[in-house]
């Protein structure tokens, strides 16, 4: 889960010297044993670029581990390490890749520790790096989804996205998002359900691209809704655009779905990345998906672990608001059926990730409130500016998976009265 926006260690200990700057024990024939290397250099000769993944290679004898700190991740197998303690069975030679993210901390120490309890701890350099999934290129292409003009190769005009009539807008952003998963290598394809015998006026048309994981026995998602508010729709009176609700986590699917590639990450289960249709109508488009028979629909024989919703995403922490206050981020996970403890082992991931990967401020909040909530936690968080737990809320494509008994969770930035123009 992580993701992205996903380095590579090499060790070879020159006795005295680092056992002087770094600590290694005096009986270090183990340790000696460990040859830890970053990009084919020395550890520590190189430094770790924030928000690009670098190799390393680690060689031992069984028994030996290497540790990172919270806020590196580590990738073994083309799989996340998510303990970020990397264990040798064997003697063996282990290969993989390091990603520092652009909230890692300096200095980066990595630990190193060998069977007969030698030690080593190396201090790594950071490098500043445009990340695999940057903000400069998510505006970019919001820029250019959005943008109306003369020249197709800087404007793409994929405007006026709404449901719910014959649009062939609709259909032709549709074309364009199903081409950008599959150059990527995605197994794609566009899920029309028609439920009034009318093939020009589908009740919702998905964008579906499917990889297959190690384990064909369960599967797992993450979405986002394409479709945005028709004109005069609450609140602000609808848009062409739909820029933040919901071209945003639109744009941060497609990104997404790049930095998978890039990290040639294989998921554990069979995996849908989604666009979705029709979710300012009631979810249609979702549920068309989870509810239908089609070799690409949700299966129905394999276990569903969890999905994961990508609306309204762009205006929130550490933006600030013309108060100087800054907006809300929230992150609620679910199902919640009581809400006096925490159910779903999803929720202590996305708290790690955000609070011990991010080093989001956990206890920032406001002298007020947030405006109107919605959930049954309000008034424990209403002037918290990382708004993250557990909740009921809904309000989105997560709630059509969460009713299945998927664990959820819910990305959304400022909405009601945080910035009640999201629909402008």
């Amino acid at each position: 889960m992580r993701r992205p926006q996903s380095l590579v260690l090499v060790l070879v200990i020159l006795a005295a010297g680092l056992s002087g700057c770094f600590g290694a024990s005096e009986s270090d024939a183990g340790i000696k044993s460990l040859n830890l290397q970053i990009a084919h250099e020395d550890a520590g000769v190189v430094a770790l670029p924030r928000g690009q993944p670098i190799d390393f290679t680690l060689y031992g004898e069984e028994g030996a581990w290497l540790e990172v700190p919270d806020d590196v991740l580590m990738f073994v197998n083309h799989s996340l390490v998510p303990t970020g303690y990397l264990h040798l069975d064997d003697d063996e030679e282990v290969y993989g890749q390091i990603l520092a993210t652009p909230y890692t901390i300096e200095p980066v120490i990595l630990k190193m520790m060998a069977m007969d309890g030698s030690n080593l701890e190396i201090e790594v350099a950071l490098e500043n790096e445009t990340p695999i999934v940057s903000g400069q290129e998510w505006y970019q292409k919001m820029d250019f989804i959005t943008s109306v003009c003369d020249d197709s190769t800087k404007c793409g005009a994929y405007i006026n996205r709404w449901m719910g009539s014959p649009n062939p807008n609709f259909e032709r952003a549709a074309s364009f998002f199903q081409g950008h998963f599959a150059g990527l290598g995605y197994e794609t394809h566009i899920l029309r359900v028609i439920d009034h015998l009318n093939p020009s006026e589908p009740e919702s048309l998905n964008m579906i691209a499917w990889q297959k994981g190690r384990n064909s026995s369960c599967v797992q998602g993450m979405g986002a809704h394409m479709d945005i508010a028709p004109p005069g729709g609450p609140p602000g009176g609808g848009t062409y655009e739909g820029a933040y609700d919901n071209t945003a986590g639109t744009v941060s699917m497609m990104l997404f779905a790049k930095a998978f590639k890039e990290l040639d990450i294989v998921f554990e289960c069979d995996t849908f990345l989604a666009l979705w249709s029709s979710e300012e109508e009631g979810l249609r488009g979702s549920s068309a998906f989870a509810t239908n028979d089609c070799d690409y629909c949700l299966p129905k024989d394999k276990e569903l672990r969890f999905y994961i919703n990508m609306d309204m995403m762009g205006i929130s922490w550490p933006a600030k608001k013309s108060t100087g206050d800054p907006f809300p981020y929230h992150a609620w996970s679910g199902p919640d059926a009581d809400s006096a403890i925490i159910e779903q082992p999803i929720t202590y991931v996305m708290d790690h990730v955000i609070f011990d990967v991010q080093h989001a401020p956990r206890n920032l909040s406001i002298d007020g409130n947030y405006g109107a909530g919605c959930d049954q936690h309000w008034d424990e968080h209403d002037n918290l500016t990382m708004d993250v737990h557990e909740d009921t809320f809904g309000r989105s494509d997560h709630v059509t998976f969460r009713n299945l008994g998927a664990q959820t969770i819910f990305h959304l930035g400022a909405y009601d009265a945080d910035y009640d123009a999201y629909h402008s």
